[in-house]
């Protein structure tokens, strides 16, 4: 700037130069507006060159952002489904955004202690799996105190300071996968569940959705439930006792595919797979497997790569200061009827979690 004021003065000596020296009043004139004009060209110069360079500044803190991820753990595999399609939304579509992407273990502690250790960083926004249900909410809490977006991703809590919520509604998953049991067993049929771990939302909700399916069918008993802690071993033990005791039973219900793949080598197992039907949750591949072979009922297919696209960009956005909304995608029932189609989108999902785990 100091050398375009310089050009200015010169030009307005040049003038009083040529003033001085006799030039007509209208030459005297056309040198001042000269001067007047080179004045303001300076100025708009120097106004777009200051645009500009906070221009560029912005754009750099947009593109200087750091998010972290904590997952709830990773003994389902569709926790890397989550995860990959972050990874690969990074990569594709955000690739100047940094993701921090920790596990908590399935422990509600570590959680909460990971969260903590993203406030203190100072990264701009967090997405959350949450652990528990109740728990859980603590560390959102404590994100909003520090005024940092935290978004919760497939599970959620009983605290209402996230600024979004991507996943499925579970309360659906359960009512869905209920109503296809009795519709396939009938209306006195002989029921069981495992439930996933307690308190975790999605257990929470899970129920809720089995509970309002069999209030509208009061001629289903619902014999047995307890937990299978997400746990395989876990649930196949359960199921064992269940069968072993000598449980009269029409089906047996399981809150996610992980715990399936136990109970259905329980049935197996008991030489009872004619006779009870199985029902799962997630469409991992060896139940889908299962559900063409005949040996699984059906399980409820949700879209895990659109959830995890979904809750970067949204952190994205809210770490970018624009205002944000839940997002909440349907899920639907896969059987032996319209498997082909499930196989293919699990083709696409597996092979993205291949690439990054």
């Amino acid at each position: 700037m100091g050398k375009k004021w310089l050009a200015v003065m010169a030009l307005a000596g040049a003038c009083a130069v040529l003033g001085g020296c006799g030039q007509k009043a209208e030459e005297t004139t056309a040198a001042a507006a000269a001067t007047e004009a080179a004045t303001e060209a300076a100025a708009a110069e120097d106004t777009t060159a200051a645009e500009a360079e906070a221009g560029g500044e912005e754009a750099a803190a947009a593109g200087d952002l750091t998010i972290g991820v904590t997952m709830q753990g990773n003994q389902s595999g569709f926790v890397q489904y989550f995860t990959s399609a972050m990874y690969e939304y990074q990569a594709t579509q955000a690739p100047d955004v940094e993701m921090e992407v920790v596990f908590a273990d399935d422990d509600a502690s570590k959680q909460f202690s990971q969260v903590e250790t993203f406030i203190s960083k100072g990264v701009d926004a967090i997405i959350m799996q949450p652990v528990d249900k109740t728990q859980g909410a603590a560390a959102v809490d404590l994100a909003a105190d520090a005024g940092i977006p935290l978004i919760t991703l497939n599970t959620i809590t009983d605290s209402t300071n996230n600024v979004a919520h991507v996943g499925c509604d579970d309360v659906e998953s359960g009512e869905l996968q209920m109503q296809r049991i009795i519709d396939v067993c009938g209306p006195d049929a002989k029921v069981a569940y495992v439930d996933a771990t307690l308190g975790h939302s999605a257990q929470v909700q899970r129920a809720e959705g089995y509970a309002n399916i069999l209030a509208e069918n009061p001629g289903v008993e619902l014999v047995v439930h307890d937990t299978g802690n997400w746990s395989p071993e876990e649930s196949m033990r359960l199921v064992e006792n269940w069968l072993q005791s000598g449980k009269d039973l029409d089906a047996i219900l399981c809150m996610a595919d992980c715990q399936l793949t136990g109970v259905l080598t329980a049935v197996e197992n008991a030489g009872q797979l004619d006779k009870i039907k199985l029902a799962g949750m997630d469409c991992d591949p060896v139940i889908m497997q299962a559900i063409e072979d005949g040996k699984v009922d059906c399980s409820i297919w949700q879209d895990g790569i659109a959830q995890g696209e979904n809750a970067l960009r949204v952190a994205i956005e809210a770490a970018q200061g624009k205002e944000v909304s839940d997002v909440i995608i349907p899920y639907e029932v896969c059987t032996k009827d319209n498997i082909e189609e499930y196989k293919e989108k699990a083709a696409v999902r597996d092979e993205l979690a291949k690439k990054y785990f």
